[in-house]
């Protein structure tokens, strides 16, 4: 296995900034251009990109502009922001003042080409780059490089490997050059996967590009050379031999910024020295790696280009191996030594979770606010009738840690990754179909909670938080059954994306009633015109029978489709009249004017309803900063990242970058809000990222707290919470989570709403206080 920092054209991507980065370097007047240049080669692209901007900005001559928007294009490109690239690409192609320039640059739009999949236009720029550099080898390589990388798919291994071992030949006659390194490079990665002879080609490319980085000098050249021959090495099984190769990079990464490469280096020595039973070892190596992320944890990419998390390929394994040996050995310890490592184990899962909700964002700034906000707190200490559980989902077992106020401690359940998902998601279906669901309840209490509960009903544990991992976001822990009774008539329960996201302050509670801004949807508007065209498609060929039918088949169809839409500001479709007057039925809440006038008599409340509901004056309420509870009764569409979330607003709708932005300004720059309902959440079916979008509008928001549920529930069983919740709320010593609680049993009196279908899904995220 191997962590990749960028979509497997990485190789490829920094031949080609080698290759101009020669004469760019050479010639460049502007310090700033140089400085970009060093720090996008180290992998430092944040600081990259303010000095590129900075020599594109200043550059008075043509020449010197081409060269920062062609490096500005590269490091864009590295941090998987293509959109931002090509206006560069463009610039750097259109305006290059030689044919040799013109087709290094005509190579990097290729690139660019490829990789929105754009096949034919990437051929053009290959093509164009071979007809303009005929005489220079070293660039005709590397469009060859790149033309076969796109034919690859379409070609079979072994007309693959003819042309990889052609080209292969011309690098062996381009000459010693830092261009032939990175080239070889290029190449042994693309024969890899070629069976036996690929990969011994794959070996004398690698191999090459050692020596050769050595002769030149070229230390990083040097150290991605034996990373890749220690990979070749490991997947051989030849541990022994990879280990070498391993203790080698480290040796010539001394001095180095390299933050990058080491990450897969460490984790491979990490893996490797535990598979030999070198456990101390492999935990400091481990370590390494970790430290290795978080040093350019802003620079890491969010997303592969494929739309791959780049999350769960390339970090989780890192934190969850780390957390899996220090649990795993804990066991062998006094209760000293195995109390300090169980801490450590957690600091590793919280700082896997702020990796986790920053790579569904896409955004780092919203996480490291509230890690730097939580520091700062000086009140976070966890109450006596309070306990938090992390369950962690490994492999071959689920580790519970469970903290409490007196200590910390640690269960391991023989129950495997794959037979956990499949419980969570066939109770939740049983439920979301109201049927019969105790059996699967009881099943899922005793793989989760039965482990814990003598320590919890030991301390009179009151409020359970709970960070949850994978699947388990999707998991309504209120609804699990000990044979007896539902959790939630034991625990009020909460939801954190991780404890240390978390302001844990104690609420104040005073004599004046919160300020809540209630903000209604019950008839769509203009809204239906701005939904993904992919999302209209699927509502309209549901093709309802009924008005009411139609309501219950729309919201199926959200909850149901939104692994596969994409971003709310793409591919929007306006719809025509016929379709327009459907989709207003379709969407329409009915409940949500009743939810609304109820909680107008409990709050004190200002209100946003219907037409009045636009997107320019709820910006306009929540700038004011005169609301410490904002309350939204409309769909709140959850998808599998922050791109495919949204709420929908009577005329348009409030992205998760918008929400951020009005709660950010004027009023509110200096202030939290102290909660965010959305109490008509259609969250992605089956996707367990999805949930994460109810943190993600808390950080964004910058709220304490956020309600909404997993699931949608009737209107009737909505307004009757929402009612009850804000009743508690008010109650003096009161908590949210307890509010929620006393809320939920409330609705599970109610015969009409007993099932767990209509109380379970509602979840209150982040502060519980």
């Amino acid at each position: 296995m191997r962590i990749k920092f960028a979509s497997p054209a990485k190789y490829i991507l920094i031949a080609s900034v080698l290759a101009m980065s020669v004469h760019i370097v050479a010639s460049a007047s502007d310090v700033a251009l140089d400085q970009g240049l060093r720090e996008c080669t180290s992998g430092s692209y944040t600081q990259a990109l303010l000095a590129l901007q900075t020599a594109y900005a200043r550059a008075d001559q043509t020449a010197d502009k081409v060269k920062a928007a062609s490096a500005l294009a590269q490091t864009y490109m590295q941090m998987h922001q293509a959109a931002r690239a090509e206006p560069y690409l463009a610039y750097a192609f259109d305006h290059a003042s030689n044919k040799l320039d013109k087709a290094g640059y005509a190579i990097d739009f290729g690139n660019w080409q490829q990789q929105q999949g754009h096949a034919e236009q990437a051929r053009y720029y290959y093509y164009t780059a071979q007809q303009l550099a005929e005489p220079d080898a070293t660039i005709a390589i590397s469009a060859g490089l790149n033309w076969q990388k796109l034919e690859a798919k379409s070609q079979t291994p072994a007309a693959n490997l003819r042309n990889l071992q052609v080209l292969w030949q011309r690098v062996m006659q381009a000459g010693e050059q830092p261009q032939a390194a990175s080239y070889s490079l290029n190449l042994g990665a693309q024969a890899k996967p070629l069976g036996t002879r690929g990969q011994n080609l794959a070996f004398q490319a690698f191999d090459y590009a050692r020596k050769l980085a050595v002769k030149l000098g070229q230390a990083r050249l040097q150290l991605e050379a034996l990373d890749q021959l220690a990979q070749l090495y490991e997947e051989a099984r030849r541990f022994d031999d990879a280990l070498a190769l391993t203790d080698q990079a480290l040796l010539a990464s001394q001095g180095l910024e390299a933050h990058d490469l080491l990450i897969n280096i460490e984790w491979r020595h990490g893996r490797i020295l535990r598979g030999q039973g070198k456990n101390t070892q492999a935990i400091a190596a481990y370590q390494r790696a970790i430290d290795h992320i978080e040093a350019i944890r802003t620079d890491i990419p969010v997303e592969y280009q494929d739309g791959r998390s780049s999350f769960r390929e390339t970090l989780e394994p890192v934190y969850l191996g780390l957390a899996d040996l220090l649990l795993q050995t804990s066991a062998q310890l006094d209760a000293v030594q195995k109390n300090t490592q169980l801490r450590r184990a957690r600091d590793v899962l919280e700082l896997l979770k702020q990796t986790e909700l920053q790579d569904y964002l896409g955004d780092r700034c919203a996480v490291d606010t509230a890690r730097a906000n939580r520091k700062n707190s000086k009140d976070t200490v966890i109450a006596d009738d309070t306990a938090i559980l992390y369950p962690i989902i490994l492999p071959d077992r689920l580790e519970l840690l469970l903290e409490t106020s007196k200590s910390i401690y640690s269960h391991s359940i023989p129950m495997s990754a794959a037979k956990i998902r499949a419980d969570v998601l066939d109770f939740g279906n049983l439920l979301k179909d109201n049927l019969s669901f105790k059996a699967q309840a009881k099943r899922l209490y005793q793989a989760l909670l039965a482990p814990v509960d003598a320590e919890l009903t030991h301390q009179g544990i009151r409020t359970l938080v709970v960070v949850p991992d994978g699947v388990l976001r999707l998991l309504p822990f209120a609804a699990l059954h000990d044979g007896q009774q539902f959790v939630i008539e034991k625990y009020a329960i909460a939801v954190v994306p991780a404890l240390s996201l978390t302001n844990t302050s104690v609420r104040t509670h005073s004599d004046t009633a919160y300020k809540t801004l209630l903000a209604g949807m019950s008839e769509p508007g203009a809204v239906v015109d701005k939904l993904p065209g992919a999302m209209v498609q699927q509502l309209l060929a549901a093709n309802p029978q009924t008005t009411a039918n139609g309501r219950q088949v729309a919201r199926a169809v959200l909850t149901r489709s939104l692994r596969n839409i994409p971003r709310a500001s793409d591919n929007t479709v306006m719809s025509k009249p016929a379709q327009h007057q459907q989709l207003q039925q379709m969407l329409a809440l009915a409940g949500v004017d009743e939810e609304i006038h109820t909680l107008e008599k409990l709050t004190s409340s200002q209100t946003l309803l219907n037409a009045n509901f636009t997107v320019a004056a709820f910006s306009q309420k929540v700038k004011t900063g005169d609301y410490q509870i904002v309350h939204i009764a409309s769909h709140g569409v959850f998808g599998g990242t922050a791109d495919s979330t949204f709420v929908m607003a009577h005329d348009d709708l409030i992205t998760m970058d918008n929400l951020q932005g009005f709660l950010r300004a004027g009023g509110m720059k200096n202030q939290e809000l102290e909660l965010l309902t959305l109490s008509a959440c259609e969250t992605a079916e089956g996707d367990d990222r999805a949930p994460l979008g109810l943190s993600g509008a808390a950080l964004k928001a910058r709220a304490r707290s956020a309600l909404g549920s997993l699931w949608p529930v009737s209107d009737d069983a909505a307004t009757l919470l929402m009612g009850q919740f804000y009743r508690r709320l008010a109650e003096p010593a009161t908590s949210k989570a307890q509010a929620l609680q006393k809320a939920q049993l409330e609705l599970m009196k109610n015969n009409q709403f007993s099932h767990p279908f209509y109380w379970a899904p509602f979840i209150m995220v982040g502060s519980w206080l």
